[in-house]
């Protein structure tokens, strides 16, 4: 288990995260807490100009607050590049179709899942506008309320992201203990690559 993050028993990771203030989202304290969270999703990454996640909401690094990391050019796949800031982000509309797709977490170990969620929603929050996020650096600090459409990969990592700040992982959402899977790290690529996923046979029991 990565130590950067809270172990998957830990009370923290069940909670509802708390708000932040319209008068602390441009504070020291939250720069701070925003520093820390890059600082764990590019720590492990040899280009520094890209992170190692596609997405990280603060409860999971012990920061009970309403902020998540999410890549916009995240695709399911590796891709990654465009990894931007949300304070009180909130869904405020679903679509009425859904799809299935893996999931994994730093904050489950090794358990992966197939999860069904609405392939696009709208989420407004207060972002960061600064486009540069590399090396944990900020040159400018801006933030702006934005309400944007996201569909995709995308629109299911702002999905799981937010049910972290809300107590929930994504087991939560499995009922089909055959959709629920045991992926080993040297494994992972070809679980999520070759869209091995989709009939993985190392299955994982609820109780574990």
């Amino acid at each position: 288990m990565n130590k950067l993050f809270l172990q998957p028993n830990d009370p923290l990771l069940t909670k509802v995260a708390k708000k932040v203030p319209a008068s602390q989202i441009d504070s020291p304290e939250t720069r701070e807490n925003i520093k820390q969270m890059l600082e764990v999703a590019y720590r492990q990454q040899k280009d520094k100009k890209k992170p190692v996640m596609m997405g990280l909401a603060a409860p999971q690094i012990g920061i009970s607050k309403r902020i998540i990391l999410v890549d916009l050019k995240a695709d399911g796949k590796g891709r990654v590049g465009d990894l931007r800031v949300y304070i009180n982000p909130e869904i405020t509309w679903v679509s009425k179709r859904e799809g299935e797709w893996y999931e994994g977490c730093f904050s489950t170990g090794r358990v992966c899942g197939i999860v069904k969620r609405p392939i696009s929603v709208k989420v407004k929050a207060s972002k960061l506008q600064t486009r540069s996020v590399n090396s944990n650096t900020h040159q400018e600090w801006r933030f702006k309320v934005i309400e944007e459409r996201h569909t995709g990969y995308v629109a299911r990592i702002f999905q799981h992201e937010i049910d972290h700040l809300n107590g929930k992982v994504f087991v939560d959402l499995i009922k089909d203990p055959n959709k629920l899977h045991w992926v080993l790290k040297k494994e992972f690529p070809l679980y999520r690559n070759k869209q091995a996923w989709r009939t993985w046979p190392k299955k994982c029991p609820f109780e574990r």
